[in-house]
């Protein structure tokens, strides 16, 4: 009896412990839903957003920001995105969210009429439409359409977040254009400073103030009522910059001069100097314009958080910036590091949001429990006092755990319940009490294990056959959940167990056939490769017989028809869209090749 009393006192002052080491709850409880790919929001209707809205306000959360992509540098160069409009005297740019028939993120334009194996008839789309994509963007056919129809969208995507008390941001990179504003420089006076793979504006420039103004009047007059504009700092435009070509311009020099000393002593080198005190003069701009027009909206900064990235700026944007604008930062290495432990300070006199990943865009083919991970960075920010988290995610059903898992430790952040008690629970309300018990082992290791998962599949790169490859080790526990999940498919008769039951073996048997079709197509890849770089030298015959025996082995129909039967959200009709523009057209591809060789 003693003994179980001393546990009982031990074990109460843990909890005490645990809940003051946590918050009650953190002020901004957020998402952040990432437009670009199409297994993402970039394909979503209103009615996708209606339900994403409430399971959101169900759980809890109280806010929800955008990001929006206007030009800037590598691939993102002609990328603008319509939710925001930078018009300037009468110089539209083009824009439009991805459907099947652009091209980019390394996808291939393709019609639903050449899907693979009548994968097409999966998408219910509009009678005469030839693309998947949100019908803001597969219905328009001019420029104006596509940001009228667009605008529209999130104007009620606005109205339906305040209806359930979330707040609404909307953003874009500052200082980052759309390709057609760089005709305008005069030649005289200095509007942007070449790079090697880009240009950056001169904030002090008339022109480019103007246009950071022009951003912001669209946001103001298009979204009526918008809580937040979110400013971020771009991740690949200052590649190939020269600090030395900017600080000959006299206007910059002065207040590079003035500023420096924010960021000196940090051990920046010189590129970072120049990037903190660039960014210091775009953020006041921006803090200045908005105290005229909007005094009620705030302002918040945004960014990447890799160690060459925001980090390296915030300490001395803290020292520059006035105090009501908020700092939020994405954790670093795709989510799979924490917040810097520095943003501690800067919250006591600011706000400060640090946005963990329910998943990372490396792997939007594959499953992504995340659930430990989230549970850590979420109660980290608790102990470091940030006022908010926001979670960053793309797909909808293959997050929904982590997302009411990260919801939950944002209403109380010491919350002390351990990952094998979260998926029992999880399991027991999805799948039944039976599977509960059987799964729980497997979701706790795949968890525990996903950071260290090699299986890749980078939806901002076109596909290789290296995608999806397991080693031994992976692919033997991925067939021993598979043999378990079919085990209780047969004793399980709840229809609503046994629909997540399939979409689970679907799911993992799905990653097992896109290891195999890869390991059959790499051959062929690699041969056509070796052709091409030699001139078009004659192969050798042996080689070339064995890489076609390997090429007729993969399991690509059973692939496309597995993933195909298993969808249940707009997500995975992004990526059945993707795996066809992706991976189907590469197999088309060796096909030819090797076809052409006899």
């Amino acid at each position: 009896m003693k003994r179980f009393c001393i546990c009982f006192l031990l074990l109460f002052c843990i909890v005490l412990i645990g809940k003051a080491q946590g918050t009650s709850g953190f002020t901004i409880r957020g998402v952040l839903p990432w437009h670009n790919f199409l297994s993402g929001p970039s394909a979503w209707n209103l009615e996708d957003y209606r339900q994403y809205l409430d399971t959101c306000a169900k759980a809890g959360i109280n806010f929800i920001g955008f990001h929006n992509y206007t030009g800037g540098g590598e691939r993102y160069a002609t990328y603008v995105e319509p939710m925001i409009k930078m018009q300037y005297r009468g110089l539209t740019p083009a824009a439009s969210f991805d459907n099947s028939l652009t091209a980019r993120w390394g996808y291939y334009p393709m019609k639903m009429q050449d899907y693979a194996f009548g994968t097409a008839g999966a998408f219910k789309l509009p009678a005469g439409v030839e693309a998947f994509g949100a019908d803001c963007s597969i219905l328009s056919r001019t420029t104006e359409e596509h940001y009228t129809n667009t605008q529209a969208l999130m104007q009620q995507v606005l109205q339906l977040a305040h209806e359930r008390g979330m707040q609404f941001a909307m953003g874009f990179e500052f200082g980052v254009l759309p390709p057609e504003f760089f005709s305008l420089q005069d030649g005289q006076s200095g509007f942007y400073w070449p790079g090697e793979a880009n240009m950056i504006p001169d904030p002090t420039h008339p022109l480019s103030i103007q246009l950071l103004y022009a951003a912001i009047d669209n946001i103001l007059e298009t979204y009526k009522g918008v809580d937040w504009i979110w400013l971020w700092l771009n991740e690949h435009s200052f590649m190939g910059v020269d600090p030395a070509r900017a600080l000959q311009q006299p206007s910059f020099r002065a207040i590079y001069d003035q500023n420096i000393s924010l960021f000196a002593n940090e051990g920046a080198d010189e590129k970072t100097k120049f990037i903190g005190v660039w960014s210091l003069q775009y953020l006041r701009l921006a803090k200045e314009y908005l105290q005229r027009k909007a005094p009620d909206v705030k302002l918040m900064l945004g960014g990447w958080g890799g160690g060459n990235q925001l980090p390296l700026l915030l300490k001395g944007l803290n020292k520059g910036l006035p105090k009501d604008i908020a700092f939020s930062c994405l954790n670093p290495d795709l989510g799979k590091s924490p917040q810097p432990a520095f943003l501690a300070e800067i919250s006591k006199n600011r706000v400060v949001m640090a946005i963990p990943w329910l998943e990372g865009d490396h792997q939007l083919w594959h499953y992504q429990p995340r659930v430990q991970l989230m549970k850590e960075h979420v109660q980290l920010a608790g102990r470091q006092g940030l006022q908010g988290v926001a979670a960053i995610h793309w797909r909808t059903k293959e997050t929904a755990f982590t997302l009411r898992s990260f919801a939950r430790f944002a209403k109380d952040a010491g919350d002390l319940a351990a990952l094998p008690a979260l998926y029992f629970e999880y399991l027991t309300e999805t799948c039944g009490p039976l599977a509960a018990h059987t799964l729980t082992p497997f979701f706790v290791e795949m968890d525990t294990l996903a950071c260290q998962r090699g299986s890749l599949s980078p939806e901002y790169y076109a596909y290789t056959p290296q995608w999806g490859a397991l080693n031994l080790q992976e692919r033997a526990r991925m067939q021993k959940l598979i043999v378990n999940l079919e085990s209780l498919l047969q004793k399980v008769r709840e229809p609503a167990y046994r629909r997540e039951l399939e979409w689970f073996r679907s799911t993992f048997r799905f990653e097992l056939l896109l290891d195999e079709t890869g390991r059959c197509l790499e051959p062929a890849y690699r041969l056509r490769a070796k052709y091409l770089q030699s001139g078009g030298k004659p192969v050798d015959p042996a080689a070339l017989q064995s890489a076609r025996q390997q090429f007729e082995k993969a399991p690509v129909e059973q692939l496309f028809k597995t993933f195909a039967a298993k969808q249940q959200s707009r997500g995975e009709l992004g990526i059945l869209s993707s795996l066809n523009q992706k991976l189907w057209t590469e197999y088309l591809s060796l096909q030819t090749f090797l076809q052409k060789m006899n």
